[in-house]
């Protein structure tokens, strides 16, 4: 985690979830402050039209070169913001407004002390290592960044998913189930907790590989390098589903798929100091749930 010093913000993205209730209004009022103390406001072009301001519309490319990205919304409105910036070296920072909010920073009721500190560059960066997915289908190929994981499952249909796992082309076993979960160590709380996977400090640089319901005596989580390659194909031809960060990427017949450590990483702003550990058991109440 590094300290950024006196490092001064000139623009700052806004990325909202207009979808809850008080958003819309907290944003505008968010916009105003921000634009109070001499910095650019940046919204991106379907925010700003459904806001009507038009003025702030931004396209990917001028965003990428924000001082820092302001999220509104819970975790998912980050990994939104993650999705945009596709690897682009910008710090970001989440406003909880969400259930959990494993990612964001701070609560709504800090958002304005917080943010002071941000404009004036009093922060560290928190850099937390992403995935790269590759999708083969043919001689065609699709690339995907994501923070938490990458899933691969099967689409409309009741059939279990045959697929051939190799491991820096060496094979490594053939999953029976009905899909699997590649993870990082910030996507360990997330699809891959869920799916019975291990929970691992993002400090951590690896990549969790979790089955999904397999049809095997053996379902536990193999724990890769953040070196390794891990390549994916499928022994049958069936419709599979790819998402990536809860986003549906990719939904047909494919040939393979394969998954790496990226070279970008992302940048969360940090304002204090704090125990990953004890997050996870505030966030989730685990020793409330373990005395009861």
């Amino acid at each position: 985690m590094d300290y950024l010093g006196d490092k001064k913000i000139d623009i700052i993205t806004i990325v909202p979830n207009l979808e809850k209730p008080d958003v819309p209004t907290i944003t505008t009022d968010l916009i105003k402050w921000i634009s109070e103390r001499g910095i650019e406001p940046l919204l991106l072009e379907e925010d700003a039209a459904r806001l009507s301001m038009p003025e702030l519309a931004a396209d990917e490319a001028k965003i990428k070169n924000s001082g820092a990205v302001v999220c509104l919304g819970g975790d998912g409105t980050i990994l939104r913001a993650v999705r945009i910036l596709k690897g682009n070296a910008v710090p970001v920072i989440g406003i909880n407004m969400g259930r959990v909010g494993f990612l964001s920073e701070v609560e709504l009721a800090e958002m304005y002390p917080s943010l002071e500190r941000v404009v004036s560059g009093d922060f560290f960066i928190d850099e937390r290592m992403m995935l790269k997915c590759t999708i083969m289908v043919g001689e065609t190929q699709q690339e995907y960044l994501a923070l938490n994981e990458i899933a691969i499952e099967r689409g409309h249909h009741q059939r279990m998913l045959e697929m051939d796992v190799y491991i820096n082309d060496i094979m490594f076993s053939r999953y029976t189930a009905d899909g699997l979960i590649f993870a990082t160590p910030t996507g360990s709380t997330a699809y891959s907790f869920s799916a019975g996977g291990p929970v691992v400090s993002p400090a951590s640089e690896l990549i969790l590989l979790t089955p999904v319901n397999p049809h095997s005596l053996f379902d536990r989580t193999i724990a890769l390098s953040a070196q390794d390659i891990a390549r994916v194909e499928m022994a049958k031809r069936l419709e599979v589903l790819v998402g990536v960060d809860g986003f549906l990427v990719f939904a047909t017949m494919l040939d393979s798929v394969e998954i790496k450590g990226a070279d970008s990483k992302v940048l969360l702003i940090r304002l204090k100091e704090r125990s990953f550990y004890t997050l996870f058991k505030n966030k989730l109440h685990v020793w409330d749930t373990w005395l009861r």
